[in-house]
């Protein structure tokens, strides 16, 4: 399946670059940077930008954020938007006095460890070059950017228990500030230990918890997205319903038998949902439907499960490659042939059981389901479910 440069992730990016430009012009201007120090400042965020960029083009094409590979970046640039936020209030704290552990945490909790790493360390650098910072107190938050990543990242792998973490960012945040002062000035003095101390407090709170609730969220990615696409109010399925009433009412049927047909042999309820209703989006762009509704579904960043069951539209470019994939083409090519009826012929019962027994039987015949993992068993629940005649209506 060809990957697109798509909208919706272009525009999250333009975003993400935007609040960057934006933290850096006011941090450095707050602290009386001269102009020629913004402008090079500038030219930091541009550098970081375009590396960012191909980090979490990477990263999505790998499936590693939120295990979705037509991920938008919608959650990227919201932790780190809430992460500027805090960077940027950050600054007018006393020196070794800053928060900057907590820049990792929550970044890696709306994306994953190296992500929270490089974009740590990049805000944590920012802060320093912006108001002028000693080298360090640099130093010390790049050591705060790899031990906030290292605690996120066992937090969310439950490697130890909580209260381990809790400790760890506690003693983390009272002596690293404290150790780097007296490198710094060779004194020892009571505030970078006391900022410390209540750095290490609002850290651990916030690592204990809300990290894990975030990080669940993302584990979710997927399926709130399938959740919010069949909304009634969802721009493509207004869209689709202003297209065609006829078009709108098929997918809202296959929808919801493809949904029970999962539902009845084990398969995900959800994705045949989704799958079922956008399988013809196609159609809104006229012939070639599931080219079409591949190019509409990456455009929309629909989860990747379902791009792929529209690419295989009719079993006419590649087989139904999974159970899902399988339910929605048999439940579609179905309802299209009851369809084809008027109703007078499908008002008999036998009729109808028979139309229903020879399609199914036929698709079986020409193999379209021998790569999807469908079993006879699951086909004969299904057939049997479907003459029902309840089931169709």
């Amino acid at each position: 399946m060809k990957d697109r440069l798509v909208a919706k992730r272009f525009r999250n990016m333009a975003l993400l670059l935007t609040v960057t430009i934006l933290t850096t012009v006011f941090m450095a201007a707050f602290h009386g940077r001269y102009l020629d120090e913004i402008v090079l400042l500038l030219l930091v965020d541009f550098i970081f930008f375009l590396l960012f960029w191909y980090v979490l083009e990477y990263h999505r094409l790998q499936k590693n954020i939120a295990g979705n590979r037509e991920t938008s970046f919608r959650r990227i640039l919201k932790g780190y938007t809430i992460c500027c936020g805090v960077v940027f209030l950050s600054s007018f704290l006393p020196e070794f006095g800053k928060p900057m552990l907590l820049v990792p945490v929550i970044i890696t909790g709306f994306g994953v460890p190296v992500i929270g790493l490089y974009a740590g360390v990049f805000l944590n650098l920012l802060l320093c070059l912006a108001v002028g910072s000693s080298l360090w107190e640099c130093v010390l938050y790049v050591f705060f950017a790899l031990l906030g990543c290292m605690l996120a990242e066992g937090m969310e792998h439950q490697k130890l228990k909580d209260i381990w973490y809790g400790i760890s960012v506690l003693a983390v945040s009272v002596m690293l500030p404290g150790s780097f002062y007296y490198l710094a000035y060779r004194e020892v003095k009571p505030e970078p230990f006391f900022f410390g101390l209540l750095e290490g407090v609002v850290s651990a709170a916030v690592l204990l918890f809300l990290y894990r609730r975030i990080a669940l969220v993302k584990e979710h990615e997927i399926a709130d997205i399938l959740e919010d696409i069949m909304e009634e109010n969802y721009p493509l399925c207004r869209e689709l319903r202003n297209f065609s009433k006829v078009d709108y009412n098929h997918a809202r049927r296959v929808s919801r038998v493809a949904a029970a047909c999962a539902k009845l042999v084990g398969a995900d309820e959800s994705i045949c949902a989704a799958a079922g209703f956008y399988y013809r989006i196609g159609i809104l762009d006229g012939e070639a439907i599931g080219e079409n509704g591949v190019r509409i579904a990456q455009r929309e960043c629909f989860p990747e499960v379902i791009i792929r069951i529209i690419s295989e539209y009719n079993g006419t470019a590649a087989l139904p490659s999974d159970i899902e994939s399988a339910i929605v083409h048999m439940v579609d090519g179905l309802i299209k042939k009851i369809e084809v009826f008027d109703a007078e012929t499908m008002s008999s019962e036998w009729n109808q059981d028979m139309v229903i027994y020879q399609t199914l039987n036929d698709f079986s015949a020409q193999g379209l389901y021998d790569k999807s993992g469908l079993s006879m068993n699951m086909f004969l629940k299904i057939r049997e479910y479907l003459v029902n005649k309840e089931a169709l209506v």
